[in-house]
């Protein structure tokens, strides 16, 4: 399967969306790899982000800082490979600094689809959120959430999850407790952390990613958010190009 197919299975009817990708565990490789199949399908892609991010291999860049005209810089790039990754600025000899929200949808006008990098996780399966997070644009018209299931029943410490202290303290959990599928499914279903910016109006997708290295541990955490929400729910493994949908909500089927 293929892994734009977790926006929707017809890529026609994916022209047109501002796709963001928020969580942890594979999102910056969950960009790139949507990206180019989007491309084997004949659209025009941007991959951006509203926060920090490294450039994405083989693929060539514009720069908006500073108010300058990028337009005949993303439309010649555009025209020639269908892909291109959008950024402010440098951050780092090897980080980019993201766009602004009003940038985003002023890139819309130039691709058949953005796709945005939305968040920051620290190369962490698992996250909890600040008040100021994830940075989703409100015109996002999906919104992909990824949790590696590698952290299903690892202990809760500064390298299992990002901004562990913070997770401890919503949790009640002290360092080193077992993350459970429960407590992972309360996390990525919280309005208070994941779900937080989310529009009302988009579609939500939940993609449980690492199921190679954690088979059963994926399975458990898809059955938890199968019965406590009405998104739908993939089981995958970007490593192993694998992706499968297990569950079809009530109001799809």
């Amino acid at each position: 399967m293929s892994f734009y197919r977790l926006i929707h299975e017809d890529p026609g009817k994916i022209k047109g969306q501002i796709v963001s990708i928020i969580g942890g565990g594979g999102k910056s490789a969950l960009l790139q790899k949507i990206g180019r199949e989007l491309v084997k399908e004949n659209l025009r892609v941007i991959l951006t982000s509203t926060t920090k991010f490294q450039p994405f291999p083989q693929t060539g860049f514009v720069l908006v800082k500073d108010g300058r005209d990028f337009s005949i810089e993303l439309k010649t790039l555009l025209s020639e490979l269908k892909l291109a990754q959008v950024a402010k600025d440098y951050y780092e000899h090897d980080r980019f600094i993201g766009v602004s929200i009003p940038v985003v949808q002023e890139l819309s006008r130039f691709a058949d689809v953005v796709l945005i990098e939305a968040d920051g996780s620290r190369q962490r399966s698992l996250k909890t959120h600040k008040e100021s997070e994830p940075v989703i644009p409100p015109f996002s018209t999906t919104v992909v959430i990824i949790c590696g299931c590698d952290v299903v029943g690892e202990p809760l410490n500064e390298k299992t999850v990002h901004r562990a202290e913070l997770f401890s303290k919503k949790w009640e959990l002290p360092f080193g407790a077992t993350l459970t599928p429960e407590i992972i499914c309360k996390e990525l279903l919280s309005p208070l952390s994941y779900f937080r910016n989310v529009p009302l109006r988009s579609a939500v997708r939940l993609f449980i990613n690492k199921a190679d290295s954690n088979p059963i541990g994926g399975k458990l955490l898809a059955e938890h958010l199968m019965r406590k929400c009405e998104h739908r729910v993939f089981l995958g493994s970007l490593r192993e190009h694998t992706l499968t949908l297990v569950n079809r909500p009530l109001q799809e089927a």
